[in-house]
């Protein structure tokens, strides 16, 4: 079997390096990957992050470089709603690997920098946001979402559309089987250098739940317009009637998502939503009690805990 090349871009001196592996044992691989990857993000200043005064039930984490100044405008809404509520966030500034990749390097090296604390000083989950997001109303604490306790072996929450899984925002608890996910999803390029992954870390993403009984039985698909809406028309007003109703943002949801929009489009589309969000519009902006998210999330959890035990 030939080598496999890897390529990490990082600063230093400017240049690109490359590392040769050859294929050795899976498990050794992949954290071959992992460790090295620490090192790069132990070693050079990637990240920044907002600390708060207490003790967060969750930390944010999400990643924004290149010159875009709509994505910095988005990410403000997300730093204010943070400060409201105190949760840390950490901000990757600067691309690590090629493509996707580095997305799952971040999360990954955030989950094990919690890990490494006493247990009664860490985030219990993180909170990963594409930088293609913002966030509507600030009103809506993100452990509304969060499943109850007796959900202990539950890790990952994220949503689904009609082209299936969509992991632009999702929650993953601060737990050893979240390592070994992202260690899966991280390696997987580098143990599978043939795979067709058409959508990066999404794809491998969606592959471990398919295929590992392990990774599927801790995750759950949630309501996707919970804290991944999409768009409705342009002007921010009107419902895409073409697109499905229940997927669209309404007034009183957290997130509004842009997956799939061009580049070159990103703007324009994006400014609307950036407009309302900034006016803090009280048509938007509406109290947790008077959205519906309190009786979908209590009705959600408990059909979930009705049909687990049906199943024992």
């Amino acid at each position: 079997m030939g080598a496999i090349k890897i390529r990490l871009t990082y600063a230093r001196g400017g240049r690109s390096h490359r590392v040769w592996l050859k294929p050795a044992l899976h498990v050794a691989l992949a954290f071959m990957v992992v460790l090295g990857l620490l090192n790069m993000f132990s070693s050079y200043n990637v990240h920044q992050e907002q600390i708060p005064n207490s003790l967060p039930t969750i930390r944010k984490v999400t990643m924004l470089y290149g010159n875009r100044t709509i994505y910095d405008r988005a990410l403000k809404t997300h730093e204010a709603h943070s400060r409201k509520y105190g949760y840390p966030m950490t901000v990757l500034r600067k691309s690590i690997l090629e493509g996707l990749w580095t997305k799952p390097a971040i999360i990954l090296s955030t989950l094990i920098e919690e890990m490494g604390k006493p247990e009664e000083q860490r985030a219990q989950w993180l909170f990963w946001f594409d930088a293609d997001t913002i966030l509507m109303n600030p009103n809506i604490p993100l452990e509304t979402f969060l499943p109850p306790p007796h959900f202990s072996e539950t890790h990952l929450l994220l949503t689904k559309d009609w082209n299936g899984m969509n992991n632009g925002v999702f929650f993953l608890r601060v737990h050893p089987w979240s390592i070994q996910f992202l260690s899966a999803i991280v390696s997987y390029p580098v143990i599978h250098p043939d795979a067709h992954l058409l959508w990066e870390d999404q794809s491998v993403m969606n592959r471990l739940k398919k295929e590992h009984e392990y990774f599927s039985r801790s995750m759950v698909y949630c309501p996707l317009r919970w804290f991944n809406a999409y768009k409705r028309n342009h002007n921010a007003t009107d419902i895409n009637l073409k697109k499905p109703t229940h997927f669209q943002i309404h007034p009183g949801d957290i997130i509004v998502h842009f997956p799939g929009t061009p580049a070159n489009e990103l703007k324009s589309t994006m400014l609307p939503y950036l407009e309302v969000a900034e006016s803090h519009d009280p048509e938007w902006e509406l109290s947790l009690e008077q959205t519906g998210y309190l009786r979908e999330t209590a009705e959600f959890w408990g059909d979930m805990s009705e049909s687990n035990n049906n199943m024992l």
